[in-house]
C-alpha cells in the first residue's frame, strides 16, 4: 500500500476495546474551578429550568434521585435503553431526533451498547415528546448533519448512513479520514460544524481538527498538530461537541474519568481559548419548581442550533446509576434528554478613541432597551468579564429597542491574543444575558495553513537530498506570504535548520516547498525527525519521523 493510500483511514469498529474501557472506574477531577468567577462566567450558568412536556412521574424505572421526572422529555421507555441524541429541524417544521437503543433486558445490561440500533424519532420541540418512526440500522454515537450537497449524514462509529432526506432511505457507507502523514488517532467520537462556504470542520475524540470541503465525499483531512483540549492533568477526554454560530466556533469536551466538562471558543477553528469553569455537570436538569433530576452520568453532549447557529438547547445521554449496575430487567436504564440554555445575544461594537461603544441588539422576544438593567452591564476581554474584572459602563442609552453602552477601553482589559469581546448583563428579573462580538479589526474569515506530514524524500544528488513538503490553506481567507522553517534532527548530528518562502495561498490551494538537506544528515535507511513551523500561522509545530530514506 502506498504512503498516500495508507494515510486515508476508513475507520471500522473498535467496539470490544471501547466496551472494556467503559468499565473503568471514575475518579476525582484534578481541575479546581478558580475563585472569583461571576454568574454567567461559566458555560454551566446558561442552563435554564426544564419546561414540562408532560407530568412529572414516579411510576418509572430509575433510582429515587431521578424521580419524579418528565418522561416526555427526550426519548425513553421501559422496553429499551437509549443513548446518544442528535436533534435537527426539518423542512417540515418538525424536530428530528436520531438516537440509539438496545433492549433493556439484554444480558449485558448497559454494555450491550456495541450492538445498538440507530432509530429516528420525531417531535414538535427540540426536547420532545418524540415518537419513534423508523429503525435505521446498527450503529452508535450517532450525529446528524446536512452536507454541502444537501445529503443528510448520520455519522456513527466506523461509518455513516446517507440519505436524500431526513426520512431516508438510508444507505450504509463510510466517511474518509486523511491523517496527512500524522499518526493514527481515535475516530470514535466525531463532531461536526458547518463553515460559511458549506464545508465542514470536524473534531475527533482526541481533539484534533479536520476539514472536509463538502462534509460528504471529500475526505476529512487533519489540519491540526495537537489536541484543542485544555491542559487538565489526568483528564480522560471523550464526547466532544463542536458548533459554529455567527461569531465563533464553540467546543465542549467531557472528562469521563473526572466527570467534568470544559468549554472552549475559537474564531478560526485553529487557536482555541479555554474559558475557565465547568461546561455542565450535576444540577443542570432542574425543573421550574426547583426539583432536580440528579443523573449519575451525563454523556454524549450535542446542541440544537437556531437559524443563526446559536445553541438554544443541549442534549445528553444520561443513566441513573453506574453503568456496571445496569442489569437486564432491573430498575436501572438510560435515556436521551434535552434542556434549554440561554443563547448569546447580538452585540455590535466599535471603538472611538479610548472608548468602546457596545450595542446590545434587539430581536424577536428580546427588548434590551426595556428589559436590561444598565447597571449590570459589563464588557471587555472574556477572561476579565468572567471574573468580574471589568467596570460598569460610563453611560448607556436606548436607541430604539437596542441598548447602547459606553465603556473605557482601559477597563476592558483587551490583550494582544484577544479576538473577541464579551458582554454580560442581567435583565430586570435577574435573568442572564450575554453575547460575544469580534473585535473591530478582526476579519470575517481567516486562513488556516497546514503542512502535510507525508514528506517526500528524493535520492542523494550532488551531496544533498531534496525533501518536499506540501502546505495547503484550509481556511476561508487568502493567506499572506510567509516563511516555512524545517528543522531536521539526525542521530549523531546537531539539528539542521533551513527555510523556504511560501507564497500567498487562496483557500484550498496548496504549494510544494523544497528543502535541500546535506547528504550526511540523511543517509539511506535512516529515519530522521523533522519539525515544521509555518511562521505566523501555526501555534504548534508539526513533528514527524520520516520513514526509511532511499
Amino acid at each position: 500500500m502506498s504512503r498516500k493510500s495508507s494515510s486515508i483511514l476508513t475507520v471500522f469498529a473498535m467496539l470490544p476495546f471501547l466496551a472494556s474501557v467503559a468499565h473503568a472506574q471514575h475518579g476525582q477531577s484534578t481541575y479546581v474551578v478558580p475563585e472569583g468567577l461571576v454568574q454567567g462566567g461559566q458555560f454551566i450558568d446558561r442552563f435554564l429550568p426544564m419546561k414540562p412536556n408532560g407530568p412529572l412521574r414516579s411510576d418509572v424505572w430509575g433510582v429515587d434521585a431521578v424521580k419524579p421526572r418528565d418522561v416526555a422529555n427526550g426519548v425513553e421507555d421501559a422496553e429499551f435503553s437509549y443513548w446518544c441524541t442528535s436533534v435537527v429541524e426539518g423542512s417540515d417544521g418538525k424536530y428530528h431526533n436520531f438516537v440509539v437503543r438496545w433492549p433493556e433486558n439484554s444480558p449485558k445490561g448497559h454494555f450491550e451498547w456495541p450492538n445498538s440500533d440507530v432509530v429516528h424519532a420525531v417531535g414538535d420541540s427540540p426536547t420532545g415528546p418524540f415518537k419513534i418512526v423508523q429503525e435505521i440500522g446498527k450503529g452508535h454515537n450517532v450525529t446528524a448533519y446536512q452536507a454541502k450537497d444537501g445529503t443528510w449524514i448520520l455519522y456513527i462509529i466506523g461509518g455513516c448512513y446517507r440519505g436524500p432526506s431526513l426520512d431516508g432511505p438510508w444507505t450504509r457507507g463510510n466517511l474518509e479520514f486523511d491523517t496527512r502523514g500524522r499518526a493514527p488517532v481515535d475516530m470514535t467520537n466525531c463532531t461536526f460544524a458547518q463553515r460559511s462556504d458549506g464545508s465542514y470542520l470536524m473534531v475527533n475524540r482526541s481533539g484534533d481538527v479536520w476539514i472536509s470541503k463538502d462534509g460528504n465525499k471529500d475526505p476529512y483531512r487533519r489540519v491540526s498538530n495537537r489536541s484543542a483540549y485544555p491542559p487538565v492533568s489526568k483528564a480522560r477526554f471523550e464526547d466532544p461537541v463542536v458548533w459554529k454560530d455567527d461569531v465563533q466556533y464553540n467546543l465542549i469536551v467531557n472528562d469521563w474519568f473526572g466527570r467534568a466538562a470544559y468549554y472552549l471558543r475559537s474564531r478560526d477553528g485553529q487557536r482555541w481559548d479555554w474559558d475557565q469553569g465547568l461546561a455542565y455537570g450535576p444540577g443542570i436538569f432542574r425543573h421550574e419548581d426547583g426539583r432536580v433530576e440528579d443523573w449519575h452520568k451525563i454523556e454524549r453532549p450535542r446542541v440544537f442550533q437556531d437559524a443563526r447557529g446559536r445553541a438554544t438547547h443541549m442534549l445528553f445521554a444520561v443513566i441513573d446509576d453506574a453503568k456496571e449496575a445496569d442489569k437486564p430487567n432491573d430498575i436501572h436504564s438510560s435515556k436521551a434528554i434535552g434542556v434549554g440554555i440561554v443563547p448569546p445575544r447580538t452585540v455590535l461594537i466599535r471603538q472611538q478613541g479610548d472608548h468602546f461603544l457596545a450595542t446590545l441588539q434587539a430581536e424577536e422576544g428580546f427588548n434590551p432597551a426595556r428589559d436590561i438593567d444598565p447597571a449590570s452591564l459589563r464588557f471587555g476581554a472574556p477572561s476579565r468579564v468572567d471574573f468580574g474584572k471589568t467596570s460598569a459602563p460610563l453611560s448607556s442609552q436606548a436607541h430604539g429597542l437596542d441598548l447602547v453602552a459606553e465603556f473605557s477601553a482601559v477597563d476592558c482589559g483587551f490583550q494582544a491574543p484577544d479576538r473577541t469581546a464579551k458582554l454580560l448583563a442581567r435583565d430586570r428579573k435577574g435573568g442572564l444575558v450575554f453575547g460575544y462580538a469580534a473585535l473591530p479589526d478582526e476579519p470575517a474569515e481567516y486562513p488556516l495553513l497546514s503542512a502535510n506530514g507525508a514528506i517526500k524524500a528524493g535520492g542523494i544528488e550532488n551531496g544533498s537530498r531534496e525533501l518536499t513538503v506540501e502546505v495547503e490553506n484550509f481556511g476561508l481567507a487568502k493567506s499572506a506570504a510567509t516563511q516555512v522553517m524545517l528543522q531536521l534532527r539526525a542521530e549523531g548530528h546537531e539539528p539542521f535548520t533551513t527555510t523556504a518562502a511560501l507564497p500567498a495561498l487562496a483557500p484550498y490551494v496548496s504549494e510544494n516547498l523544497t528543502f535541500r538537506i546535506p547528504a550526511e544528515l540523511t543517509p539511506g535507511a535512516s529515519t530522521p525527525q523533522v519539525e515544521i513551523v509555518i511562521e505566523g500561522a501555526e501555534l504548534h509545530p508539526l513533528k514527524v519521523t520520516l520513514p526509511k530514506l532511499p
